[in-house]
């Protein structure tokens, strides 16, 4: 089975449980983010464990990549809500890591790092990124199977000589850009 990476750029975070059943701009912008998380992990209800997704974002002003390894990724359901928990599970342990109520859950890791991190960690891995655009085209793309392959989401200004492809899923949210990924890569196997 192949690994795959994804690297989501996502709006900064800072929500409440309360905040989750409303309708405030915070919450419009963020939805479709903390939905590709789960988007991510579940196709046809089946639990994706050779996922690794990087979640780039920032709390407080401070930027940070909250990783989730599927291998051991535990607690995520299918549904947006189970996504948003986990999130404001971590935004809890930032605030106050000593705290057992607030201890992180299984496969979720918190670092203080820049999205630079990733790909550099990443430097000899086939990247593809996915725009974010208005362009109605859906291209195809083919890739190695044997190799592990980092789907950068959300990343519009990376200029990159280890981009290999550059795939416009748009006019598409962000949630439905990795449904579509995730499809695709499914009818590669």
């Amino acid at each position: 089975m192949s690994q795959y990476y994804f690297a989501l750029n996502s709006p900064p975070i800072s929500f409440t449980k309360s905040d989750l059943y409303s309708k405030n701009e915070n919450m419009i912008q963020i939805s479709p983010y903390i939905k590709a998380i789960s988007d991510a992990f579940f196709l046809s209800n089946q639990f994706r464990k050779n996922l690794f997704l990087y979640y780039c974002t920032s709390f407080n002003n401070k930027s940070l990549i909250i990783t989730f390894d599927g291998s051991s990724l535990r607690f995520l359901g299918p549904s947006f809500f189970s996504a948003a928990h986990l999130l404001i599970r971590v935004m809890k342990h930032i605030i106050n890591p000593s705290s057992k109520q607030k201890k992180l859950t299984p496969g979720i890791t918190i670092h203080n790092e820049e999205s630079s991190w990733i790909f550099e960690k990443h430097s000899k891995d086939e990247w593809i990124q996915i725009n974010y655009s208005n362009i109605q085209e859906k291209q195809l793309f083919k890739f190695s199977m044997s190799f592990p392959i980092l789907f950068l989401f959300g990343f519009d200004k990376i200029d990159s000589e280890n981009i290999e492809h550059r795939i416009s899923w748009g006019p598409l949210e962000i949630d439905e850009q990795i449904i579509l990924t995730n499809h695709y890569i499914e009818s590669m196997m």
